[in-house]
């Protein structure tokens, strides 16, 4: 491994690090409270979660619903991958989340929205990634999955 590559994912692991502690201590903006944990997936079709370096620049994130979490409750507009927001599309505030739907099979729906990976600035390799939203009830929401960066 080159070293501009080690460096690469040092900078990143400290980053997401970052990321992490910062919304700890500010993004509790919405509720006052830590957040709340939800189940996600990055790349719901693909087990593996593989990004390729040069794919479209979006990624699907699945956000799993509960009997603690509704997820038409969800606004669109506050989620974030590792501070990323979601596509919108045209001229108004219609994201390019699909409505809900049960994607896993357990009865509850479930929220699928296409991410910017254009923000990313990873190299190849696995990485940990967060993805943060808030509720229209001021609640705010944290999950996490992983993801491998590949080449072409």
């Amino acid at each position: 491994m080159q070293l501009k590559q080690i460096i690469e994912r040092i900078l990143v692991t400290l980053l997401c690090t970052w990321a992490s502690v910062t919304y700890a201590a500010t993004d509790d903006i919405y509720s006052g409270q830590g957040p709340a944990a939800m189940a996600i997936d990055i790349k719901p079709d693909d087990a593996d979660n593989i990004v390729r370096a040069s794919s479209s620049r979006v990624v699907s994130v699945a956000i799993f619903g509960s009997a603690n979490l509704d997820v038409t409750a969800i606004n669109p507009r506050t989620i974030r991958l590792n501070g990323i927001g979601i596509m919108l599309v045209g001229k108004s505030d219609k994201s390019l989340c699909k409505r809900p739907a049960d994607i896993n099979g357990d009865s509850y729906d479930d929220l699928v929205c296409d991410v910017r990976t254009t923000g990313f600035r990873v190299g190849l390799g696995e990485y940990s990634v967060i993805l943060k939203a808030a509720t229209y009830h001021a609640e705010s929401l944290l999950g996490e999955d992983r993801i491998k960066i590949v080449g072409n």
